[in-house]
């Protein structure tokens, strides 16, 4: 009898902590976005550009992330929309990171895998750092930089100029990399631009791009176009014997400024 009991009591505890687990699960997975499947938390997190997966994985392990009320474990699904907080412990490591932008000179490779010119990062020196806040004291000294971690965010050839993103953030890394992110580029031809330049360059392009007159520059032309794969612009140039100056002023939400040539800043 004792021992039946104990199994009558050890099957209800069971039941109690099957339902607790299906009702967390039912809160988790709850949306009211329609035909919203349940996902990874970690990728809900990298989708909305708040963590790379694999960060979003240590944060869940450590328990810093919570959905919909809950505190979510390892391997938990959750509602494409789902409420998801952050704890403190997790906000201040994403803000822990550092991006630096540069203005690349022809000539350097802007990833140190790459080949055809020395790493643009041999060029992220105290002596070549480059600052605007001259009332801001302590942005005078340049940052330590990380022995590790800097990324480069959207590659130019050695043939292409301007702004390069290296950063430790992997979120805003993914952003920059995405196929449909904004670029702005001078072409400058050093001379007036050939009458056919605009109409050649948008049909290169299949059109997805606005070409207009440099409002700085009488000599350039100003190319907003989706992400551009590296060299194509150079290509495009090269293949008509245009003797350009091809510079990326910007990359999605990161302009390049009044960096000169060669300098880098803490954006």
């Amino acid at each position: 009898c004792a021992q039946g009991a104990w199994l009558a009591r050890a099957a209800q505890g069971e039941r109690h902590a099957l339902s607790a687990l299906l009702f967390r699960k039912f809160l988790l997975t709850s949306t009211n976005a329609p035909g919203g499947e349940p996902i990874r938390i970690s990728k809900i997190l990298a989708q909305r550009g708040i963590a790379s997966r694999s960060e979003a994985d240590r944060m869940i392990e450590k328990g810093w992330v919570a959905v919909n009320g809950f505190v979510a474990i390892p391997g938990d699904r959750a509602a494409p929309d789902a409420e998801i907080t952050l704890s403190v412990e997790a906000h201040a490591q994403l803000d822990d990171t550092l991006t630096v932008i540069m203005n690349k000179p022809r000539g350097f490779t802007s990833a140190a895998d790459e080949f055809g010119g020395a790493p643009a990062m041999t060029l992220l020196t105290p002596h070549n750092f480059f600052t605007t806040t001259p009332t801001a004291p302590d942005r005078l000294q340049p940052p330590r930089l990380p022995g590790s971690g800097l990324r480069v965010a959207g590659r130019l050839s050695t043939r292409e100029m301007g702004l390069v993103v290296f950063t430790t953030d992997t979120a805003l890394a993914r952003r920059l990399a995405a196929a449909d992110v904004q670029e702005t580029w001078c072409i400058d031809f050093r001379a007036t631009p050939p009458d056919d330049a605009i109409e050649i360059i948008s049909s290169a392009l299949h059109n997805v791009v606005q070409v207009v007159s440099d409002p700085d520059n009488a000599n350039a032309l100003r190319l907003t176009t989706p992400s551009l794969a590296k060299g194509i612009l150079s290509s495009i140039c090269d293949g008509h014997d245009w003797r350009t100056d091809l510079t990326r002023i910007q990359r999605g939400e990161i302009a390049l400024g009044d960096v000169p040539a060669g300098r880098w800043r803490v954006l």
